[in-house]
């Protein structure tokens, strides 16, 4: 996949209007990352929408109060990660990518979201479907891993 054809994966999460595909595939950037490379995705100048065009990487956090390293997931490449950029103020986990393998990332700058949010209306339901889509994934990792029984179990 190249650049050009990234618009045409956010389509999927909601239906794009000619013009914001046009400027996406002009905004989006593809970046290479080595094997055994961590970074730190708030610290990233492009990091929204991030897909991974090859490779994959495991979301980690880091718990500040004790150094903890906690696992996440791992992601594999066509799959998308959330922008994650301010997503948890005053939190006392930091979040980072370990990449297993050499990867691709294509995704665009804070400075080009926020011009997109303000040029296209249709953008706004693309981040609300693209937030959707990740709360999803994340509630059902975590109700996965902690299962609530039946109520009727309990009566």
């Amino acid at each position: 996949m190249d650049v050009e054809n990234y618009s045409q994966k956010l389509n999927a999460f909601h239906s794009l209007s000619p013009g914001l595909k046009a400027y996406i595939s002009t905004i989006a950037k593809k970046t290479a990352y080595k094997a055994g490379q961590t970074v730190f995705l708030t610290r990233e100048d492009y990091n929204f929408y991030p897909l991974i065009e090859s490779g994959s990487l495991r979301l980690m956090a880091i718990d500040k109060d004790n150094d903890e390293e906690i696992v996440i997931r791992t992601y594999n490449a066509e799959e998308f990660l959330y922008h994650f950029p301010n997503v948890m103020p005053r939190s006392r986990f930091e979040l980072y990518v370990e990449f297993l393998e050499d990867s691709y990332l294509i995704a665009f700058s804070e400075k080009h979201y926020s011009n997109l949010l303000k040029l296209f209306p249709d953008a706004y339901l693309l981040n609300l479907s693209y937030t959707a889509w990740h709360l999803n994934i994340q509630l059902e990792l975590l109700f996965g891993n902690n299962k609530i029984p039946d109520r009727q179990e309990h009566i």
